[in-house]
């Protein structure tokens, strides 16, 4: 016989147990639900505070380039000064913010690292950007006019049969060329102004003169010479580099060291230290900087007699350096590299010659076969030879090896010749254009301000930070 009382309590366990069951499903059901929902969230907030962490670089980017070619300055509302809140600022408040550090460095050049903390709701991502400034350096030659007053006219850039003037990499004249015959240009040419100059007379085709293509009428692109000297002299003023007052002497040793010639003073005019051919390592950071006895800053003199800023240079240059100057440098010779990057391209050897007003080839002294590598900058004046009328051979036995970049304000006689192409004195110059510096410069140099005055600066790429570490 059955009983009913036991089926029935058996009947009312198994129940308990199953709701039991379905309750503990639901629950876990729940919890998994709302665990999703949470982690979506918390994915979704992680997602919008890596894009504020990037709305924070890119801020600070804009604020780094409208402040032209300074660095981190106490008077520029947009960038922190690193000196009063450690190159430090928050932006935002509640759900979305961003804080942002703000790192500058004058090695190799004026660089920055910037380090942005997002955050949204409870989640933050931090990132990190880098960015190096551009120089003018990118062009193998920039002018501002090819018009030259000491000479009443323009000068003229030659090709003729036996005065073969050629020029690789790109090239940019806010003016415009003044060409007689078919120089070479192996590279892309931009100018200001809508034609360049053609020789009346002498037959020019530019098909066979711009070889990497010309654009007439492009944008400017200005050079600040006060602003230029400024940066550089600052960086050598920073401990780690050298200033030289008065006329001084540079010699470039293939060991890597230099031999100084010159005087340094203290800004009450007191002589610290005196050079006489002392051979020595180069400054820490490789900026040698030489300045006037007595000047009205920035970088002019109270009357011409004490405009004695000039440095006169010349030898192989071993490492990276840079040696600029209120007024003028000099080369008494070649300066060439010891390891020559046209032969081996892993050369990391580079100088960079600044001058506020001309670099001028001494040519009593210079060779006939001449070397001038690195960056040439002449601020206000120009590329030039001293006595560029001087008979120093024919065009293949008297040539000017100019490796690197030319930046000149205006061109700059380097020899003459005549109605025919024949090389009366003077040199043959050859432009070589040094790739490396279409990402690098020498150390120092401040990055070029495009024709709007923004800086001009290369970003080198942005990586996320976890646990502190950053790529």
């Amino acid at each position: 016989m059955i009983n009913l009382r036991q089926n029935k309590g058996f009947a009312m366990v198994f129940s308990l147990i199953f709701l039991f069951l379905i309750v503990s499903f639901m629950a876990v059901y729940i919890l998994a639900v709302a665990n999703g929902i949470s982690q979506a969230g918390r994915t979704a907030n992680l997602k919008k505070a890596y894009y504020v962490a990037d709305a924070g670089l890119a801020d600070a980017y804009e604020r780094i380039t409208q402040a032209g070619i300074n660095t981190i300055p106490t008077t520029n509302p947009y960038i922190p000064s690193a000196s009063t809140d450690n190159g430090v600022y928050s932006v935002g408040t509640g759900t979305g913010n961003y804080t942002v550090s703000i790192v500058y460095s004058n090695a190799p050049r004026t660089n920055y690292t910037i380090v942005s903390t997002g955050t949204y709701g409870n989640a933050s991502k931090t990132l990190q950007l880098k960015i190096i400034g551009a120089s003018v350096s990118k062009f193998a030659y920039w002018s501002q006019t090819e018009i030259n007053p000491a000479f009443g006219g323009p000068l003229w850039w030659v090709g003729e049969p036996g005065l073969e003037m050629l020029t690789n990499g790109p090239v940019q004249t806010n003016g415009a060329l003044n060409i007689f015959g078919n120089p070479i240009f192996n590279g892309m040419v931009t100018e200001g102004l809508a034609s360049p100059n053609y020789y009346p007379g002498v037959s020019s085709t530019p098909s066979k003169i711009f070889l990497g293509g010309l654009t007439n009428n492009a944008p400017l692109i200005d050079l600040p010479p006060a602003q230029t000297l400024s940066a550089i002299q600052t960086v050598a003023n920073d401990g780690q580099g050298l200033v030289l007052t008065g006329p001084s002497t540079i010699i470039f040793n293939p060991t890597g060291t230099v031999t100084v010639t010159g005087v340094v003073k203290n800004s009450g005019g007191t002589v610290t230290a005196t050079y006489n051919k002392t051979t020595m390592n180069p400054p820490a950071n490789g900026v040698i900087y030489v300045q006037s006895n007595t000047g009205t800053p920035p970088h002019g003199c109270t009357s011409n007699n004490l405009c004695d800023g000039n440095v006169t240079v010349q030898g192989t240059v071993k490492g990276q350096l840079t040696v600029a100057a209120d007024q003028n440098v000099y080369l008494s010779g070649s300066v060439a590299y010891n390891t020559d990057p046209r032969i081996n391209p892993a050369s990391t050897d580079m100088v960079g010659l600044v001058a506020n007003q001309n670099i001028t080839i001494i040519e009593a002294s210079a060779p006939t076969a001449l070397e001038v590598s690195g960056v040439l900058e002449a601020l206000q004046g120009s590329f030039q030879v001293d006595q560029y009328w001087v008979f120093r051979g024919n065009a293949t036995t008297a040539v000017m090896d100019q490796f690197g970049s030319l930046i000149n304000y205006v061109c700059g006689a380097t020899g003459e010749m005549d109605m025919s192409g024949k090389l009366l004195g003077g040199w043959n110059q050859i432009q070589g254009y040094d790739s490396r510096l279409g990402t690098t410069a020498p150390p120092g140099f401040p990055p070029f301000v495009n024709n709007t005055g923004n800086g001009v600066y290369t970003k080198q790429g942005i990586t996320e930070c976890i646990s502190g570490v950053c790529g």
